[in-house]
């Protein structure tokens, strides 16, 4: 992939990278609750002090009360600049800094992000009401009751129905900003090469809004109906594909998202568990059944990008696959994920050929829950079915076939980029011999120089740099005590972000961190960004970094013994700013009482307002006559 603008690369590098992986490359690291402690590198640490959090994508260490992001930690760490950084980053996670240069983005256009985000969201309407209210959608309606679908699960998975006209959402658009293009830069679209004429891709089909992780709609996945589908089957016609995804787009790569993340990464973080299924009524009926660690893959296989996802949100990934032969294939090829990622991958491959769907529609939810906590994982079921007819003990040529094949599948996988440390890259290795040696009954040391040597040919140079280390980072003493409350809540609730921005002005803000910090927030909500706190931090500078890591600290340690509603909280600040201002311009008012140029009449009006002024701050009503 390739990508121009530093902001753009950072946005790419932040999903790309786990910070885990990189601080896990310089210190060992260890798993406490939703976070990993170490050492500090950067100061004589003898008691865990660096704190790392996988879900912000944050570092943080209270000793030199310094912290930021993934880019911060190596400047600091090697010593460099933002742009060596940023380039050490980028080759790591494939991404050319350098394409050939381009014309400036045009508002509106197909290239501009924030159209195609505005464009996806208003389809992902119209989608919607039409399921809902429309007459001809009342075979989809139909369809959604028959397959066990609830009005709940349409409402909270945004269900919508596309007409099957080859137009109908092109029509719509006419009296919209959102051109054809644009519509065919969204995946929405398409152009006949001959005509030369758009027509719409999703037509006469159940469409499931494809999300990312901050909630925005980035592609669609659509099921035709079964009486289309059937009535446009013809002798020499093929039928319709049942589901078809959006194309990559500019919003959208099937490799790097999964379906419903948004709505259950809040209980996966809870859980450090995640359940991954293939279809999206599979993610759809284990929410329903209450079952809410369940996502799905959109079209493709689980993958690198995939597990680099959800690994910011979990500890333990179970995979379930349809009992049917396409199933068994997908889970021998999933042990390469497991020795990339060093995590608790486990299969589970269902029986009688269902999916989970079915299974969860005819056996209930419980039974479904105890065949998760019997999945295997990636390398027993890898070992199983390299060895399903091979007697161990009597066939030693198939046996040593089988072995070969399994340690040419653990040498060719990606070498481990998130291993919290040299040290426990070894025992994962080690924890693999072993298990290897007692199936097969085959000496550890040959084993492992076995796998060694098939590994040789996979290595990765260093690569060294020098710069100026970052400045100095800004402290909590800095911030008065309402900006300290702004910010903890803004860091929790980025949903009240545009409430803060309306209600507070950049200037009544203390002049340094809080007004920069604040300036970002409003440069990315005017930009039509995300304002969660990952993206925030990836804006600010290296010496801001710290500070706001820190304030999310604590906010959310306060977020958990606080029963105030972050909306309350949010207008106590407001209601803080105004009086602020109101005393300012009250003292203003006293300092030209108090000038010799100001005559009777003058005066009298200031007391006025003053008199004013005060009653409104005390709450007490105007007097009236009578």
């Amino acid at each position: 992939m390739s990508l121009a603008p530093a902001n753009d690369a950072k946005e790419q590098i932040r999903q790309a990278i786990d910070i885990v992986d990189v601080v896990g490359g310089y210190i060992s690291l260890r798993r406490a609750g939703r976070v990993f402690k170490g050492l500090c590198p950067f100061h004589d640490d003898r008691d865990p002090s660096l704190q790392v959090s996988p879900e912000r994508q944050s570092w943080k260490c209270w000793v030199c009360d310094d912290g930021g992001d993934i880019f911060s930690f190596l400047m600091k760490k090697e010593g460099i600049d933002f742009r060596e950084a940023l380039e050490m980053l980028a080759e790591r996670a494939g991404i050319d800094l350098n394409p050939t240069p381009s014309a400036p983005v045009v508002p509106g256009s197909p290239d501009d992000k924030q159209t195609l985000y505005r464009a996806a969201k208003w389809a992902d309407e119209q989608f919607r009401q039409f399921l809902l209210q429309a007459p001809e959608a009342a075979a989809a309606r139909t369809y959604l009751q028959q397959r066990g679908v609830d009005d709940a699960s349409c409402e909270r998975y945004g269900l919508g129905y596309s007409d099957n006209g080859w137009q109908w959402l092109l029509d719509r658009a006419k009296k919209t900003p959102y051109s054809p293009a644009v519509l065919q830069a969204v995946g929405l679209v398409n152009k006949n090469e001959n005509s030369g004429r758009f027509y719409d891709v999703f037509r006469g089909r159940v469409m499931f809004p494809i999300r990312d992780t901050q909630s925005r709609t980035i592609a669609f996945g659509g099921r035709i109906l079964p009486e289309i589908a059937q009535a446009e089957t013809t002798a020499d016609r093929r039928p319709p594909a049942k589901y078809i995804n959006s194309p990559e787009t500019r919003l959208f790569s099937k490799s790097e998202q999964v379906y419903a993340l948004d709505l259950v990464r809040d209980a996966v973080s809870k859980s450090r568990h995640v359940v991954v299924v293939e279809g999206y009524t599979d993610a759809i009926a284990a929410g329903q059944y209450g079952i809410d660690n369940v996502v799905a893959v959109l079209g493709t296989a689980l993958g690198e990008r995939h597990i680099h996802l959800l690994k910011r949100f979990a500890d333990r990934v179970t995979l379930v696959l349809d009992g049917d032969a396409a199933g068994q294939r997908r889970a021998n090829e999933v042990l390469g994920l497991f020795v990339a990622a060093q995590m608790d991958l486990r299969i589970l491959t269902l029986p009688d050929q269902l999916d989970p769907c079915d299974f969860l529609q005819q056996r209930g939810p419980e039974a479904f829950q105890q065949l998760l906590e019997t999945a295997s994982d990636a390398l027993e079921h890898k070992v199983r079915i390299a060895t399903r007819g091979i007697n161990l003990l009597t066939d030693t040529h198939r046996a040593f076939r089988a072995l070969e094949e399994i340690l040419e599948t653990l040498a060719q996988a990606p070498r481990p980029q998130d291993a919290a440390s040299p040290q426990s890259q070894m025992l994962f290795d080690q924890q693999l011999v072993t298990r290897l040696a007692r199936d097969f009954q085959v000496g550890e040391a040959e084993i492992r120089s076995r796998l060694l040597d098939m590994r040789r040919r996979k290595t990765t140079p260093a690569r060294e740099s020098s710069a100026e280390a970052p400045r100095k980072p800004a402290t909590l003493a800095s911030l008065q005590a309402r900006e300290l409350e702004l910010f903890e809540v803004l860091t929790q609730h980025p949903e009240l972000t545009s409430l803060a921005l309306a209600e507070i002005r950049n200037v009544e803000l203390t002049d340094g961190p809080a007004r920069r910090i604040f300036s970002v927030y409003r440069s990315l909500y005017n930009a039509g960004r995300s304002v969660d706190f990952s993206a925030v931090l990836s804006d600010l500078s290296p010496d801001e970094q710290p500070l706001f890591v820190a304030l999310d600290e604590i906010a959310a340690a306060k977020a958990e013994e606080s029963f105030a509603e972050p909306l309350a909280r949010l207008q106590e600040v407001i209601n803080g700013f105004r009086q602020q201002h109101a005393a300012l311009v009250q003292k203003g008012k006293l300092a030209q009482l108090e000038k010799p140029q100001t005559d009777s009449q003058g005066a009298l009006e200031i007391l006025k307002d003053l008199v004013q002024q005060e009653r409104h701050r005390r709450g007490i009503s105007q007097p009236t006559d009578g």
